[in-house]
């Protein structure tokens, strides 16, 4: 596989389903647009030992997201499987900053890949360090970079989402997470704090 081919099928997919996460969008937690574009870039990924000769015993021990990424392609492929200490499924959450003066800021969708024995991990930053694996891995000539997306500062009074029956074909539920900014400008997580949630 080409550079060119490995920046369409997994670098431009991985761009797509990060500026989608970006929208501020009320998502179902287990099925949307993002849950069937993140299945897509997975099987895309895991699809790498193949077309670089190798075995996934091999990629599975020098890059524990290439695992994970190959767990949520085969279980997205095949429902679950033979060994249950490799399945997993997808939640999305939507992720807003809060404070208490200014009111709530939405920073951005997050997609987890919630793994029986890995844990729960952010799709696009296990996929991202597997894409990069695999650039480095088949000494790709390529100067894409990426980051996971997120955006700018800007309160509301309400914390709100915007639906969309064109990303969503069923809705009735949505999962939200709240973080408020450390003096050092990290964010860290609090529990749900009061105000108004609306879906418009």
């Amino acid at each position: 596989m080409s550079a060119l081919r490995f920046l369409n099928d997994v670098a431009k997919p991985w761009d797509e389903l990060n500026s989608l996460l970006g929208e501020r969008l009320a998502l179902q937690p287990d099925l949307s647009d993002v849950t069937r574009l993140a299945g897509a870039l997975a099987v895309a990924i895991r699809h790498q030992v193949d077309a670089a000769g190798l075995k996934d015993v091999e990629v599975n021990t020098e890059s524990l997201e290439h695992r994970v990424i190959s767990d949520t392609a085969d279980f997205w492929k095949h429902g679950s499987l033979r060994n249950p200490g490799r399945n997993n499924h997808f939640s999305t959450e939507a992720f807003f900053e809060y404070d208490p003066d200014k009111g709530f800021s939405f920073i951005r969708n997050a997609l987890f890949v919630e793994h029986s024995s890995l844990g729960k991990r952010d799709f696009l930053q296990t996929s991202l360090t597997a894409i990069r694996y695999w650039i480095n891995k088949r000494g790709l000539s390529t100067t894409w970079q990426s980051v996971v997306r997120e955006n700018a500062e800007e309160f509301h009074p309400e914390a709100f989402l915007n639906f969309d029956s064109g990303r969503c074909i069923s809705m009735d539920r949505v999962r939200l997470g709240f973080f408020s900014r450390a003096t050092n400008g990290s964010l860290e997580r609090v529990n749900s704090p009061e105000g108004r949630f609306a879906v418009y």
